[in-house]
């Protein structure tokens, strides 16, 4: 309940209780009897039950309106005997009223002008309308403007309040996602030292791999199968070599990687397709590009552009268990680049959805939990956005949007226009 409405719920009937005892030593009526026992009986009583039961959610909803017409209306009757209009209690009428402004909805304060009026016009019935109507309808029409002041303050008041929720809310979403990508960095950190060892051996390897090359071409017979192998092999040791310079220096393998760089969608596209299809044959791709969305470029390095690919790809494969049908979709919506890939798996748990990108958080007996992490990762530094649910008859499906390049193609650093 409201501070101010749980104030006035206490107020009322101490402020009732003095208001009789006022009446008492201005009428003469009220000195004989127990009247004024009644008046304070049936209105201060009321009101004090609603404060003593005040945290009682059916009795909060019913005090918030019926505590201030009850309240008027023993202002009322005690106006009716310390004469009427005249009656120094009317004052109270434009408390409540005011009281209203400060602490109810626009609603409840239209419903207290209206009832004070409305007891106001019964007290002077009372006394004969033809008489004293002039005298009524002045004191309404101060009523009636107080109420529309009232209403004023509490919607203003009702809009600050809408505000500092929404605020509050916002507020609160954000420090949530702070705090989740807090705990994905510390969980990063933690495999920081270990990425670093790993590259650092991986480098090693690659200059041992680079000698038993030379000790095994001299050795081989001519021919374009053992060329090609060995062409092949090469270019993964260097592929190698360079991931993990990358992985070691200082500025880290995302900015060295996609500084400046631009990729044509469909490009790299098939050619993720092709690496996917000869590492799991026994997958069928089926790769849909809409017109419009075949000349695409967006403002991702093609190198990190063909790993959010091969990792999407990839884990839909793992998905299906090494065999299936997958689809990759490519389609442009306003200023978005949308890739769509979707699998034959199990699909996505709902208990799983919330946690599926988290760093370390793998359902798979052989999974390292990095993959989508770092697939998100790379979409959301160059302002995309990557959603993964469950398809609508089986498996999951993988929505990137990803906005398009407004300069030309531009992969090695140089300016290019499509």
């Amino acid at each position: 309940m409201n501070r101010s409405v749980e104030r006035a719920l206490l107020a009322r009937p101490l402020a009732l209780c003095l208001g009789a005892l006022a009446a008492v030593w201005l009428s003469a009526a009220l000195r004989t009897g127990p009247l004024v026992v009644w008046i304070v009986g049936l209105t201060a009583g009321p009101n004090l039950i609603l404060w003593l039961a005040r945290d009682m959610r059916f009795v909060s909803r019913v005090a918030y309106i019926a505590s201030p017409i009850i309240g008027l209306l023993g202002w009322g009757a005690l106006a009716t005997f310390t004469q009427g209009l005249e009656s120094p209690f009317l004052a109270a009428f434009f408390i409540e009223v005011a009281l209203a402004g400060v602490s109810m909805m626009p609603l409840g304060v239209l419903g207290v002008t209206a009832s004070a009026i409305g007891v106001l016009l019964g007290v002077q019935s009372l006394f004969g309308l033809a008489s004293g109507w002039q005298l009524w309808l002045f004191e309404a029409a101060a009523l009636a403007v107080m109420g529309g002041l009232g209403f004023g303050v509490a919607r203003r008041r009702e809009t600050g309040e809408r505000l500092l929720r929404e605020q509050g809310d916002e507020l609160g979403e954000r420090l949530d996602a702070l705090q989740r990508e807090l705990e994905d960095e510390r969980v990063v950190s933690r495999v920081g030292e270990n990425v670093a060892r790993l590259a650092h051996g991986l480098k090693n390897a690659v200059h041992s791999l680079r000698g038993f090359v030379g000790l095994i071409e001299p050795q081989l017979e001519g021919g374009d199968s053992s060329s090609a192998a060995l062409a092949g092999l090469r270019t993964t040791i260097d592929e190698l070599e360079k991931l993990a310079r990358l992985t070691l220096s200082e500025t880290g393998p995302a900015a060295a990687l996609d500084a400046g760089s631009s990729a044509r969608v469909v490009q790299v596209l098939e050619e993720a397709c092709r690496e996917i299809r000869s590492a799991s044959p026994a997958v069928e791709w089926e790769v849909e590009i809409e017109d419009e969305a075949r000349d695409l470029v967006i403002p991702i390095g093609e190198t990190p552009f063909l790993e959010l690919l091969v990792i999407l790809m990839r884990n839909a494969v793992e998905a299906m268990g090494g065999e299936g049908r997958a689809k990759a979709e490519v389609s442009k919506l306003a200023d978005q680049c949308v890739l769509t890939i979707s699998d034959e798996g199990e699909g996505i748990a709902p208990e799983v959805e919330e946690q599926i990108f988290a760093p370390g958080y793998t359902t798979k007996s052989k999974g390292s939990g990095f993959g989508l992490f770092l697939a998100r990762r790379i979409v959301q530094d160059h302002g995309g956005a990557l959603a993964l649910r469950s398809g609508e008859d089986k498996g999951a499906v993988v929505r990137v949007e990803i906005p398009i390049a407004r300069t030309g193609l531009n992969t090695k650093g140089e300016g290019a226009k499509d």
